[in-house]
């Protein structure tokens, strides 16, 4: 059976002892952090050791990638981000963890060209990764074109870079690529999630516009994706639309599966909301029978 996962979702009812039992109450067979829950002194709780105390596994890292942008550009800050990528590196593969997953961009703002200095300094990631016995999982996002130019090289040179599916940012900013053909056999992680075709949601996936037919077809050829897939999503997700009609923002987010259901979905002259009516429990547990669908199909898909 395909193991399920998901990145911690965020809530202020709950400790993160149980946020971490209800998330393995709910079927989900291991997590992922965010990179600072592993940094010295962090005090949110979400540790490798309480999974180890809850029973549940300890899958990945998403190393710290805001700023990524400086990397193609010349510059202190380019190198900043470098410098932090091999901090995390280094301090997590000392912790034992075997997988981060690193954006070679950040955000949808217009980056620098794509340059010589930015797959430099990449490869001293992969260089250091190489020396830490850590794998680092190239994530596509808005400018697909930064993965494509470095990808490749840093796989040909180096066994520590691999790639990280992420189906929400296909979905949204990359829809004609076919990623998992490209780089299928590179795959040693994935975001899955979902959005209305136009913005980074984060939504569970199936309650968004994602074809997931075609995304569980492309999946199933992956051996990673046959052995595990991991969600990764923001939980509540509420957005302001300014002069925007309830009438406007029901037609914007038409293509969406959960367009018509007033129990997940929320929409007013101003603004809409997804989930905020849920509990952390039915949040939880709605997005693992979500990913267990998910994770049938591809099984099915496989034979």
């Amino acid at each position: 059976m395909i193991k399920i996962g998901t990145y911690k979702v965020k809530t202020s009812a709950h400790d993160p002892e149980e946020c971490l039992r209800i998330t393995k109450d709910a079927g989900f067979d291991f997590v992922c952090l965010a990179a600072h829950c592993l940094y010295p002194g962090d005090t949110t709780g979400f540790t490798p050791e309480l999974c180890d105390k809850v029973g549940i596994e300890f899958e990945n890292v998403h190393l710290t990638s805001n700023g990524t942008h400086a990397i193609w550009a010349e510059g202190d800050a380019g190198d900043a981000i470098i410098e932090r990528y091999m901090y995390e590196i280094m301090l997590f593969s000392s912790l034992g963890v075997k997988t981060g997953i690193c954006h070679v961009t950040w955000g949808t703002k217009t980056p620098p060209p794509i340059s010589e200095i930015g797959l430099l300094r990449l490869e001293k990631v992969a260089e250091c990764a190489d020396k830490c016995g850590f794998k680092v999982a190239l994530e596509n996002s808005a400018f697909p074109e930064y993965l494509h130019y470095a990808l490749p090289k840093l796989t040909a040179e180096y066994n520590s870079i691999g790639y990280c599916f992420d189906s929400g940012h296909r979905n949204a900013f990359a829809p004609e690529e076919n990623f998992l053909a490209r780089y299928g056999d590179l795959l040693c992680a994935t975001h899955i999630q979902d959005n209305e075709g136009k913005t980074d949601m984060h939504i569970i996936p199936g309650d968004g516009s994602i074809n997931w037919d075609k995304v569980t077809s492309e999946l199933s050829k992956t051996a990673f994706a046959r052995k595990m897939i991991c969600a990764e999503v923001k939980g509540a997700y509420h957005k302001e639309c300014p002069g925007k009609s309830a009438e406007e923002i029901r037609k914007s987010l038409s293509s969406i599966a959960v367009i018509d259901d007033e129990n997940i979905l929320k929409i007013y002259d101003g603004g809409f909301s997804i989930y905020e009516d849920l509990t952390y429990e039915q949040y939880v547990s709605r997005l693992a029978d979500h990913m267990r669908k998910i994770a049938n199909e591809i099984e099915k898909k496989s034979v």
